[in-house]
């Protein structure tokens, strides 16, 4: 109701912007979920080449005291409120997380970054959302030709909107001998990111209960692996768990505060346990182990679904609904046993177009053009 309510409020505001002079100059980013993933990974690109000397660039984000004193040359850090102003003036803007519901003008290039390539139902093929108005850019981002019919639908728009680029958060998947974080690698890594249900805000991982999470610790332990649990970022459950040796929980804040962000996690991890996020789609360019929980898969698939008819067929891994097939997973891993690398290959060359670390220069050679 509130978002309809913002929508009706913002609707002179995209009859105001169609006359409104755009700087041609003017780079402007938001963000109301934290300044992270595509949105922060696009950002960071443009910064190391240098765009902010050749345009000025506005960031607009909910949590804005965390960057307003270390913003670099020609860079304006602003909260959300504030962000309206610039984003009517931009030539150019960009978002992944909420946006502001004003229509692009036609001098505009306005660009939904979004946050992955969505296995679950989201937008316009969402149960009582269907005639939604989600069509508030210029472009939309997809991993592959596959996607641009679905997030058509998804977002109610035309497919020649929706542009081949990859997800530039996944650039960092390729950095190569990076020593920006201490994450030690004397032991195999497993990462678990378990996604948001909004049927079960508690969910955290219901295949470990507190009383087996001293025989899981042993294991690992003894087999030389650490387990890293990375809580959704709406997870709004207060998660209070004893201190392990080889397992650590974590939140958003806790990446933040160690300067480093979930795909700085993938790229060292030696395996991912996930369930429908998009995240493992995004993994799969590293060809490395995947197993999913799925032990509520028809509970949610017919509370939120997905948007294949049969998602088994794009879930090339180990699925798990036992506490002792979580076990066997982890031996595999740690063993070296993978037998699914030849269906993720297969599957990754469907979903992903591009596997390399090219995708934010793909976006900024479609909207800026080649050469700055």
């Amino acid at each position: 109701m509130k978002k309809e309510i913002l929508k009706v409020a913002f609707k002179p505001l995209t009859f105001a912007n169609k006359f409104i002079k755009k700087d041609e100059r003017l780079i402007f980013f938001y963000s109301n979920l934290g300044f992270r993933d595509n949105v922060k990974a696009f950002y960071d690109y443009l910064i190391a080449q240098k765009y902010n000397e050749k345009y000025r660039i506005v960031v607009s984000i909910n949590d804005v005291d965390d960057f307003v004193q270390r913003a670099p040359e020609n860079v304006t850090f602003v909260g959300n409120k504030q962000g309206i102003s610039y984003f009517m003036k931009a030539k150019y803007a960009f978002y992944c997380f909420g946006k502001y519901p004003i229509k692009p003008s036609k001098s505009q290039v306005v660009v939904n970054l979004w946050h992955g390539t969505p296995l679950k139902k989201i937008g316009n093929l969402e149960k009582g959302l269907e005639k939604t108005d989600y069509n508030f850019f210029t472009y939309v981002v997809a991993s592959s030709p596959l996607y641009q019919p679905i997030l058509a639908k998804i977002f109610g728009c035309k497919e020649e909107q929706v542009i081949i680029t990859g997800n530039p958060r996944n650039d960092e998947l390729f950095i190569r001998n990076d020593t920006s974080d201490s994450l030690s690698k004397k032991d195999k890594v497993i990462l678990w990111l378990p996604t948001y249900r909004e049927y079960d805000e508690e969910y955290v991982v219901s295949l470990l209960k507190n009383n087996q999470l001293d025989s899981l610790n042993a294991k690992l332990k003894s087999i030389g692996c650490k387990l890293i649990i990375k809580l959704h970022p709406l997870q709004t459950a207060a998660v209070k768990y004893n201190t392990y040796s080889n397992i650590e929980f974590l939140v958003q804040k806790d990446l933040d505060r160690k300067g480093m962000s979930v795909y700085s996690l993938l790229r060292k991890a030696d395996a991912l346990i996930t369930d429908y996020s998009s995240v493992y789609f995004d993994y799969m360019l590293l060809n490395r182990p995947i197993a999913f929980t799925v032990e509520d898969i028809e509970e949610y698939g017919k509370k939120r679904g997905f948007v294949f008819e049969n998602p088994f067929e794009y879930m090339p891994g180990m699925k798990l609904s036992s506490y002792d097939e979580l076990e066997m997973f982890i031996s595999d891993v740690v063993e070296g046993n993978d037998t699914y690398a030849a269906q993720r290959e297969k599957v990754n060359m469907i979903i992903n177009s591009y596997n390399d670390g090219n995708s934010s220069q793909r976006v900024a050679e479609k909207v800026f053009g080649r050469h700055l």
